[in-house]
């Protein structure tokens, strides 16, 4: 319970000290919704980075899961001075569609019209097949990744074992950070640790936290590890 009471007073500091503001994105043919975030900044003289979300059900109905679905970062990023935005994808442009990739590079755009942010500090965090439009970023997407977060999701699904050396030099560059959980009925442990120690292996800065009970989406992780969370989202946080 102390945990769950620490994160929401996290939360409130968090949703208190930012201004909102929702976009709408060229993302292809249509337009992608878009919740952005702006941190209340310490100083004037601070550029803040930028923490992109790609949400889970990339191919579902709802097409406007952007707006809000950037506040699933709140509790474990307070105090960092961090934008955080994110786009939204649904039905048949999601994020392994040029229409996927265009929204965030349109998101980012916009981001960059309301605030100075600092370029070399952009993070990608992914959660299920959200982790799929992380990779598909990594890949083609215009500007270099500090740090990339990827949660309940199986990159490999789109990326084969055998294809890794070849992507690697576009891949090695920030770092590479996977929470996966032996009991994810959506991703199985006989697919998911087999790709990631294979992945690991060929790509510098790549971490794996594997728990054996964990299972699928975002929840299971901030109900029995939000240390973890934390430790992974907000390593300044002491």
């Amino acid at each position: 319970m102390k945990g769950v009471i620490i994160s929401l007073l996290l939360l409130l500091s968090f949703v208190v000290a930012q201004d909102y503001d929702s976009v709408f994105v060229k993302a292809g043919s249509i337009q992608s919704a878009s919740g952005i975030w702006i941190p209340k900044l310490k100083s004037h003289k601070v550029k803040p980075g930028l923490i992109l979300w790609f949400h889970g059900g990339m191919q579902s109905g709802n097409c406007t899961k952007g707006l809000q679905a950037g506040k699933a970062l709140f509790p474990w990023i307070a105090g960092r001075d961090m934008v955080v935005a994110s786009a939204s994808v649904c039905r048949d442009q999601h994020w392994l569609t040029p229409g996927g990739l265009d929204a965030i590079e349109s998101l980012i755009d916009s981001v960059r019209k309301h605030v100075l942010i600092d370029t070399n500090r952009i993070e990608l965090v992914g959660v299920s097949d959200g982790g799929f439009g992380v990779m598909n970023y990594s890949l083609n997407g215009r500007l270099p990744i500090a740090h990339r977060t990827l949660i309940s999701t199986f990159a490999g699904a789109w990326v084969a074992e055998d294809a890794i050396s070849q992507i690697r030099p576009r891949v090695s560059n920030g770092t590479w950070t996977f929470l996966q959980g032996g009991h994810d009925t959506f991703f199985p442990a006989t697919r998911t640790r087999p790709w990631m120690n294979s992945f690991c292996a060929q790509v510098p800065h790549c971490t794996i936290y594997w728990e054996d009970a964990g299972e699928h989406d975002m929840g299971w992780w901030t109900a029995k590890q939000p240390q973890l969370l934390s430790k992974v989202l907000n390593p300044t946080h002491k």
